[in-house]
């Protein structure tokens, strides 16, 4: 907490404008020596671009980052204006509260000031108040004066209560979950947490409730569904709302050798320490590089209102498109869990909230730019001051994707040296999820932010990336040139500036320790997953372009076990044409060296969905018109698509898979078509298979394997189909395990039949890349296990140590457990 005494609170004061007020705060600031008096200067060039009007009264004026210097020591100061003074268009603040922050020790103030934004009996007091301590007390958190009461909230007729059960609180998962459940309902719906109350649609107005576990809720409707919304509502807060395992805490990584806790590692450096948060374990010994964001400059006074308008709703449009196809990028690279981080960005653009105040400043005259980043960065400002660490690191997410529209809206200045490019140490005031998915792990070996906490995004993305980070390491780290030689341990939470010989032979040594493994398993990715007693499981991979072809060559994979055809189809006007399907499969075949590719044929509708397929809309997409339905129903789209798979088979080995088979009507229809196609272009025939991913085909099973070469088990649809979850449901999920007795007796059922039929089966989806999974599909009989890219040397290395005989013994007592999580204790 920053000291606040009563020298540096003027009470009673007038002011003639807002540069008059803040010359105020500059002086008090000054004479206690707290700021070089050009620091005003930079508080004024902060207005320039954004409005610091908090609301209720309440100003907070600070400077420009890039004038820290001028800071010789963090302090507030408070002009009490009981008058006012115009802040802005219809904003008039009485309350300023100045600011010169080294770095975030002033977010406990905007802590303590969050509550006053939504209490005007409490602004009042603080803004007529006639003595200073009445405002140290409520800046500081101290013991003061009792408040007036709170007023009174309203809620609905109807509704029902309920607690916060998440570790972190009401935070972005869960509160992601409930806006997207009530933006399903035609009822206005609130969430209320003591006196204050959110919008149930509005991700923003339910993250400012500041809701820690085990709050107490009130949820209410009204409208002409509320009652349906509130039965969905009560039935996700009994679930639990949370869709994602990982919320922040790092993984626990052995320290160096010698050393037992983070404490006693840091202890053990010579170098310059500079100590933070452990976010993302490991290693890393390489220079620092200074990370620069664009910056964008725009006009305050817009056009007319109707251009601004049309301006901004374009300008949302594109980022949410450019938040689609991050999520399709990270969700390749990182898996559904890690992408969903940019569903909520999306909310975020989506805020009902937002827009409304962004329309009112263009209403009166300002641009789309100037109203939209006054908004976010009003709404961030209010997070980053929230008390539970968790919610206020949401403040970066907001920022990030309010930036993605204003970049659309003003005249976006390239930073120098945006990016690095040769291996370093990427040190930053804080990182956006949007800019830690793009970095290079092969460049930025660790990256060190002086702000943010283990439980964000940013982090999680790091962990994910496998990018060793420190965060919250203060403004100290800001100060290290570009350049400077650096000591990362992400495990001890802490940098080293200029280390010594002896800390850098101890991270070495300890890098090397915690690669053991890793390197084992990387040197022997090539030799065949074959079992001490003698048993061969193949292990290959899940790609979605050429890259991928050649990285999976690469990381060891003995082939590809599934090509999802549907991301040559996303993020484009139209279809890919016949010739430009056969140059990609062709040039995948060529980086596979003659090792097979399954091409599983278009698999859209559920939730994938490409507008300008003009897909039908309908009430469960799950259950509609997708996988080969679509493509029987759109056979021209089929017929490309097969008969640019044929063409290309000349230059490699090539197999078909069907999705969604679910009845044998529609396997023979598909391979009529495939046959009728392979005719026209002349090609050889090639192993036609099909995805079991539909419990009427595990039915069917005999009668399916007589008309096939091989079967595919795609564990992840077959688990929501049998178990009747949406494996992206908000809060049914993380119960969707593939693990469980009932999904396993159905693939148990799926290999019987397929070895009746002298066929082989395969299996991809998320238990084929776990440990455990591996383990049991191959004791079931599964023949070949198709993972990701980067799961394939450790699949093959487990299933190396495991004798089958042990794999079918763990089979067998998986099939006969009572639940999931039985299943998983087996291991």
């Amino acid at each position: 907490m920053i000291p606040l005494t009563s020298e540096l609170v003027a009470i009673g004061k007038t002011a003639t404008d807002k540069a008059d007020a803040i010359a105020q705060a500059v002086d008090l600031l000054t004479a206690a020596g707290k700021i070089d008096p050009r620091y005003g200067a930079s508080m004024m060039g902060r207005e320039a671009v954004a409005n610091t009007f908090l609301g209720n009264g309440i100003a907070i004026p600070h400077g420009l980052p890039k004038d820290r210097d001028l800071i010789l020591d963090t302090a507030i100061a408070v002009v009490q204006l009981p008058g006012g003074v115009e802040w802005g268009p219809g904003d008039r603040a009485r309350l300023v509260v100045a600011i010169a922050a080294k770095s975030d020790e002033h977010l406990q103030v905007l802590s303590n000031l969050t509550d006053v934004l939504g209490d005007e009996a409490e602004a009042e007091r603080l803004a007529t108040t006639t003595d200073p301590a009445v405002i140290v007390a409520r800046l500081t958190g101290a013991e003061m004066p009792a408040a007036a009461p709170q007023p009174a909230v309203d809620d609905f007729a109807h509704g029902f209560d309920a607690v916060v059960d998440g570790a972190h609180g009401l935070h972005a998962r869960p509160a992601t979950t409930i806006v997207e459940i009530a933006k399903g309902f035609e009822a206005e719906i609130r969430v209320r947490h003591g006196a204050k109350t959110g919008n149930a649609k509005s991700l923003i107005s339910l993250l400012n409730l500041g809701a820690a576990q085990g709050a107490a809720l009130r949820i209410s409707a009204e409208g002409p569904q509320a009652e349906a919304a509130l039965a969905a509502l009560q039935a996700a807060f009994g679930e639990g709302l949370e869709k994602e395992e990982d919320t922040g805490a790092a993984a626990p990584e052995a320290t160096a050798p010698g050393l037992t806790g983070a404490m006693a590692t840091q202890s053990a450096y010579e170098g310059r320490l500079l100590p933070g948060v452990s976010s993302s374990p490991g290693f890393a010994i390489a220079p620092v590089f200074k990370f620069a964001r664009d910056e964008v400059t725009f006009a305050e006074n817009g056009a007319d209102a109707g251009t601004e308008r049309g301006a901004l709703e374009a300008a949302l449009k594109t980022a949410w498109h450019q938040l689609e196809e991050l999520h399709d990028e990270v969700w390749k690279k990182s898996g559904p869990a890690r992408a969903a981080i940019f569903r909520a960005h999306q909310e975020f653009l989506e805020d009902p909230e937002m827009h409304a105040a962004a329309e009112a400043l263009i209403d009166q005259g300002r641009s789309a730019a100037f109203a939209w980043h006054a908004v976010y960065t009003e709404r961030a400002d209010m997070l980053a001051a929230m008390k539970d660490t968790v919610l206020a690191g949401r403040a970066i997410d907001l920022r990030d994707a309010g930036l993605r529209v204003l970049q659309e809206l003003g005249e976006v200045k390239s930073a120098e040296a945006h990016l690095p490019t040769a291996p370093c140490i990427l040190v930053a005031d804080d990182l956006t999820p949007s800019d830690t998915a793009r970095l290079d792990p092969e460049l930025v070996r660790g990256l060190c932010t002086a702000a943010g906490g283990p439980t964000s995004h940013t982090s999680i993305i790091a962990r994910s990336l496998d990018i060793p980070a420190v965060v919250g390491a203060g403004a100290a780290v800001l100060d290290l040139p570009t350049g400077t030689p650096a000591l990362l341990d992400g495990a001890a939470g802490v940098l080293v500036a200029a280390p010594s010989e002896a800390d850098i032979a101890r991270a070495k040594a300890a890098m090397e320790a915690l690669a053991a493994e890793r390197d084992v398993e990387a040197r022997e990715r090539y030799k065949p997953a074959l079992s001490p007693d003698g048993a061969r499981v193949e292990v290959v991979a899940n790609i979605s372009d050429v890259a991928e072809a050649h990285a999976a060559v690469d990381a060891g994979a003995e082939g590809v076990g599934l090509l999802r055809t549907e991301f040559l189809f996303v993020n484009r006007e139209a279809p890919p044409s016949e010739d430009e399907q056969v140059e990609i499969y062709s040039a995948m075949l060529g980086a596979m060296n003659g090792l097979p590719i399954i091409i599983r044929t278009l698999d859209v509708g559920g939730d994938k969905e490409i507008p300008y397929l003009r897909m039908p809309v309908e009430e469960n997409p799950f259950l509609g018109e997708r996988g080969i339905r679509f493509c029987l129903s759109h056979e021209d789209i089929f017929r490309t698509q097969l008969r640019a798979i044929f063409r290309a088979s000349a230059h490699g080995p090539v197999r078909i898979m069907f999705p969604m088979i679910a009845m044998v009507s529609e396997l023979e229809a598909a391979l009529r078509i495939a046959e009728e196609v392979r005719a026209e272009v002349s090609a050889a025939p090639v192993e036609m298979g099909i995805m079991i991913e539909i419990p009427s085909a595990v039915m069917m099973a005999r009668e399916l394997a007589e008309k096939v070469d091989f079967f595919s088990i795609g564990t992840n649809d077959l688990t929501q189909y049998a178990l009747a979850m949406d494996r992206m449901h908000p809060v049914l999920a993380k119960q969707a395990d593939g693990l469980h007795p009932a999904v396993l007796r159905l693939i148990d059922q799926t290999v019987r039949a397929a070895d009746a039929a002298g066929i082989w089966v395969g299996a991809c989806g998320g238990i084929a890349g776990d440990p455990l999974g591996a383990r049991i599909l191959s004791g079931l009989g599964v023949q070949e296990l198709s993972v990701s890219i980067p799961s394939v040397a450790g699949v093959k290395a487990v299933l190396r140590r495991a004798p089958m005989a042990e794999n079918r013994a763990l089979a067998e007592r998986a099939l006969a457990a009572a639940d999931a999580a039985t299943v998983r204790a087996l291991a």
